[in-house]
Formats: C-alpha cells, sequence, structure tokens
C-alpha cells in the first residue's frame, strides 16, 4: 500500500488504486471495532459479516441494505466500501494462506534444527550446509515418525530448505 494510512479513509477521497489496497477486515481494525461488534452496530447477521471478512462472500453480491448498514456503521460511503477489498484469507481449497500453523507444536529436536538454521543463515556460518541437513533429516524422521504430517513436511521444506 502507499504510504496513505487506512485510518484516513473517510476522511479523504483518494484514487481507486489507493482504496482498494485496503480490505474490510484492516478499516475494521482501525476503527477499533471486532467484527462481532461491528455486526452488532450494524445490524449485518454476524455470519454475513464473517463471510465478507474472510471472502467467501463478495462485497458486489451484498444487497443495498446490507451495504448501507455497513457504510454507515463505518462511517464510510457506500461507495467506498465497495472499492474494498474483502481480503480473502483462504486460498483456492479453502485453507488459510497463512499457514504458520503448521510450525506450531514442533518436536523439540526439530524446532531445535531450525532454529539453529535459522541463526547460522543469520550470522553466515560456514558451516551451514551441515545445518540444512540436519533440518532435512530432521523433517524426514519426523514425518517419518508420525509426529508431523505430509502437510507440515511439505511447509516446512518449502519455508526453510
Amino acid at each position: 500500500m502507499t504510504d496513505v494510512p487506512v485510518a484516513v479513509l473517510s476522511e479523504l477521497r483518494y484514487n481507486m488504486h489507493e482504496v482498494m489496497k485496503v480490505t474490510i477486515g484492516e478499516l475494521i481494525q482501525e476503527r477499533g471495532l471486532s467484527r462481532y461488534r461491528l455486526s452488532k452496530e450494524s445490524g449485518v447477521p454476524w455470519a454475513t459479516l464473517s463471510d465478507i471478512c474472510s471472502g467467501k462472500t463478495k462485497l458486489e453480491h451484498c444487497s443495498a441494505a446490507t451495504l448501507s448498514k455497513l457504510s454507515k456503521t463505518l462511517g464510510i460511503t457506500m461507495e467506498e466500501l465497495m472499492l474494498l477489498e474483502t481480503g480473502s484469507d483462504v486460498d483456492t481449497e479453502g485453507k488459510p494462506k497463512n499457514r504458520s500453523y503448521l510450525e506450531a507444536g514442533l518436536p523439540a529436536s526439530l524446532q531445535k534444527a531450525i532454529d539453529e538454521y535459522v541463526r547460522g543463515e543469520k550470522e553466515q556460518v560456514s558451516h551451514l550446509d551441515c545445518l540444512w541437513g540436519e533440518v532435512y533429516g530432521s523433517i524426514n524422521a519426523c514425518q517419518w515418525g508420525g509426529r508431523i504430517t505430509k502437510e507440515q513436511a511439505d511447509y516446512l521444506r518449502k519455508k526453510y530448505l
């Protein structure tokens, strides 16, 4: 996004390209609201609002009444609301785009190997290839031993190797 902060959305009229980079979720957060509170204050059902924020329902498919309620509560015009991105946080398979949850609760040996590899990259150590091998072997051992899923192993390989 350009240097225009989200907070000025309703105060300034700026070009479409800047507005389109702001998601409805960012605007809700900027206003200090939760989805639940916005739902209560606007009268838009929580499930509808959740579908809009997740990208499941596009704003252009919403009724004028829904758009009017949201725009009034958010303090922006309906036109500005229509320019917001819904900010889909799921991929085409319905899985979250942010896959960092796949790094949660890793076996201690794997976590140690990853931490040492990351530290080695940062410090530009001469034995980085050895650390890389440790991560690679640890991922494989944990996957084969059933301590992490194939999805986790693939994610970790892609991220670190």
